[in-house]
């Protein structure tokens, strides 16, 4: 069996320790490269009584955008891979999206 990327999901709001350093020991076992990703979702515009309202602010996308930057730090520090090995992907939209979109580049997703 050939794998040459493990993906592992890291949630932005829980510390799952224990699931990223199976998705390390998967990856070191095969020679593989470990992608983390993750996703802070948006809230949807919207209208009520024809005035559009928006629920997401600039604030808001920074402090989501910080949240994610702060978890590539943990992320990194738990795997402990060579640098050229680990990859960190994350973005501020709708997660079912962004979730299928990188799982296309993986040969085993884990979660």
């Amino acid at each position: 069996m050939s794998i040459a990327t493990v993906m592992v999901y890291v949630d932005p709001t829980q510390q799952a320790e224990g699931q990223v350093r199976v998705a390390r020991g998967v990856a070191s076992k095969f020679g593989a490269s470990l992608v983390g990703v993750s996703v802070l979702e948006v809230e949807p515009t919207f209208v009520a009584e024809g005035v559009i309202i928006q629920q997401t602010t600039a604030a808001d996308l920074e402090r989501k955008k910080s949240v994610l930057v702060g978890k590539e730090q943990w992320f990194r520090s738990i795997v402990g891979l060579q640098q050229e090995r680990v990859e960190w992907r994350w973005t501020v939209q709708y997660p079912t999206v962004f979730l299928a979109e990188e799982a296309r580049s993986a040969d085993l997703v884990w979660s």
